[in-house]
């Protein structure tokens, strides 16, 4: 709550330390047995209050001049109570306004009785310490497989409250700002207040937000999240979602089925990714935007190209059969070097809820966030020569993996030219795809802090955490973030925390490194799986229905594949003009002298692809080397 803001840490942990002592609290814990899920937060607790201090003595009352803000001792809370009680006007206004929100209109609210001024002290507490930590109970991993310690203020005995209290009645009080207040109801039981803040904070979304200092944007997110009901689609909107889910899954099943072998860094356990962007990016046409420039590393980069910036299905074919074509009728224009499939770019016009709105994801190295600056100047330069001065018409979007947000420098440094005045693009949005290994490393091998997004917090960035498993609460983040962006003109980061299935690459053997986590994957449903058993258990759609999708997409995916046969492009639509008069490498005599001899560098070669005699390579990696060691040896007989 907003007073709580304003109290130091030291304050709280008086108010906590001196409610501790109370007697009738001491003599109710000490009769309270440890429930079996917190044992060891009771047990500490209870050896805490046996060995408190002696109960304080009443603290002096200077009644007109003590602040609200400086009250830490309970039996000085009840002195001025009664004072308060006597005559209102005898202490300080901030007690009075505290005092006439939570006792007065307790004490005249239907079924509140007993409810001290300590209880409404400890129940916000309470509240506050769900919006603070909730997020370290959220059920974030969709493999199961993380472990993270619960903090110990999300324990209710911390309170002084027990399971005898958890049908009472308590009142919440009526304030000015926003929070928990769910369906405007001032009076619930603590059971009932429990349950919506696990439902607000603990679910499959972490919501981390209350490192912000600024009090209006974080009474934004708790309106959000506090005070609106569960999120409900419609019929026809869950049907969207699904078939942007299926267009998702089938487009890496197709490719894996048709070039078994090729490098695709495909999305395979992250696919809500794409219904997400598409909702997230309706969501922004809505509040204004009228162009998104995207930037983003390897995985998933085919799919975004595909079923999200609309690139033709039958060119993406095309060039996984062996690539562009010389470009029809532009002779003499130079359309590029022939650069893998992921590293390309491309533009689109689109038409979304009767809106046109222009895409353009931007070339990629292989240096994952090079390109994160790039995305930033190029959403600027539009404000700039379309004069959106107020931001809202012209928005970036950045895909990161988990390993390279935390990890390298340009992150942060792009970061920090957010808000400059010379910079800034009035907010960027920060997808991370967290497959919860950075190439081959896990977590704690790589970075130091909870989550791979901390370093955002120096930006005062809110940080949505959402389980990839569940699609609408995908969509749902994705969406809240192009609120956010549109409402504060800052920066927000999205979390999408899921898995690889494949490893770094389809021709990498993840178990190598990942023996565990791939036992787990191997048995894992897909998001689509989930999503779709979920809708049928709820009778939303019916199986002919999800058939009638797929076929629907399937027919197309062929379709589009027998075409790529003769596809020939007409021009090369990832630059956003041609180069005139720049010369093609082809056009360009190549350095063919490099200075070291052929037969240094072949016995090079076969000292690099020879294996120690007493070695037993595993026979994945036997074969790796065979055939490296292969092309050394035919190297130059053609």
């Amino acid at each position: 709550m907003a007073w709580l803001r304003a109290v130091s840490g030291v304050a709280r942990s008086a108010i906590r330390r001196n409610l501790a002592q109370a007697p009738h609290h001491t003599a109710r814990l000490r009769a309270l047995p440890p429930p079996p899920a917190r044992s060891f937060h009771s047990t500490a607790l209870r050896r805490k209050v046996e060995s408190a201090a002696p109960i304080p003595r009443p603290v002096p009352l200077s009644r007109l001049s003590d602040s609200f803000l400086d009250g830490t001792s309970s039996v000085y809370l009840e002195e001025l109570q009664r004072a308060w009680e006597a005559d209102p006007n005898s202490v300080d206004e901030s007690w009075d306004n505290f005092f006439r929100n939570f006792v007065g209109q307790a004490a005249t609210s239907p079924g509140i009785s007993g409810q001290t001024i300590q209880e409404s002290m400890r129940l916000l507490l309470l509240v506050r310490a769900y919006q603070v930590n909730g997020h370290m109970k959220a059920k974030l991993d969709p493999l199961g497989l993380e472990e993270r310690e619960i903090p110990e203020d999300l324990d209710l005995g911390l309170y002084g409250f027990t399971d005898a209290d958890l049908d009472r009645e308590f009142f919440l009080g009526v304030w000015r700002m926003a929070g928990f207040l769910s369906e405007n109801r001032p009076v619930q039981t603590l059971r009932e207040i429990l349950n919506r803040l696990e439902q607000a904070y603990c679910g499959n979304v972490g919501y981390e937000y209350m490192h912000i200092p600024d009090s209006d944007k974080c009474n934004w997110i708790r309106n959000k999240i506090e005070t609106v009901k569960p999120r409900e689609y419609s019929r026809d909107r869950r049907e969207v979602i699904l078939d942007r889910l299926i267009w998702s899954t089938e487009f890496e099943n197709f490719l894996a089925t048709k070039w078994t072998a090729a490098k695709r860094f495909g999305l395979e356990g992250g696919e809500t990714l794409i219904p997400g962007m598409k909702e997230m990016f309706d969501r922004a046409a809505d509040l204004g935007v009228e162009s998104i420039v995207i930037g983003m590393p390897h995985r998933g980069r085919l799919n975004v190209l595909g079923n999200v910036v609309r690139k033709p299905l039958r060119q993406i074919f095309s060039e996984f059969s062996g690539g562009t074509k010389p470009v029809d009728g532009e002779v003499g224009l130079y359309t590029g070097t022939g650069d893998v499939k992921y590293h390309l770019a491309k533009q689109y016009h689109s038409m979304i809820r009767g809106k046109r709105i222009h895409l353009s994801l931007v070339a990629n190295p292989s240096h994952l966030e090079a390109v994160d600056p790039v995305v930033i100047g190029k959403t600027r330069a539009k404000q700039y020569h379309s004069n959106d001065t107020e931001r809202m018409k012209n928005m970036g979007v950045l895909i990161h993996g988990d390993g390279s947000f935390a990890g390298q420098g340009v992150v942060y440094e792009t970061l920090h030219l957010s808000a400059l005045p010379n910079y800034t693009t009035g907010g960027t949005i920060h997808i991370v795809i967290n497959n919860q290994v950075a190439f081959t490393t896990d977590p704690r091998s790589g970075r130091s802090s909870q989550y791979c997004t901390d370093v955002a917090k120096a930006l005062n960035a809110p940080i949505f955490h959402v389980n990839g498993d569940d699609m609408e609460a995908v969509v749902h983040v994705c969406e809240l973030a192009a609120e956010w962006r549109q409402t504060f003109h800052s920066d927000v980061v999205v979390d999408v925390v899921c898995y690889r299935r494949f490893g770094h690459n389809e021709i990498d053997e993840p178990s190598f490194t990942q023996p565990k986590m791939y036992q787990v994957i191997r048995n894992h449903p897909s998001a689509l799986e989930i999503y779709q058993n979920e809708l049928l258990e709820s009778g939303v759609i019916s199986k002919e229905e999800i058939d009638s999708i797929r076929s629907k997409v399937t027919s197309i995916l062929n379709e589009e594949f027998i075409n790529s046969k003769d596809y020939v492009p007409k021009r090369r639509d990832w630059l956003s003009a041609f180069w005139t008069g720049f010369k093609s490498p082809e056009q360009i005599s190549r350095i063919r002298n490099t200075g070291v001899r052929p037969e240094i560098l072949k016995r090079v070669g076969q000292a690099i692809t020879s294996l120690p005699e007493n070695f037993k390579p595993h026979r994945a990696v036997k074969k790796i080397f065979e055939q490296r060691g292969q092309m050394i040896e035919n190297w130059g007989r053609h």
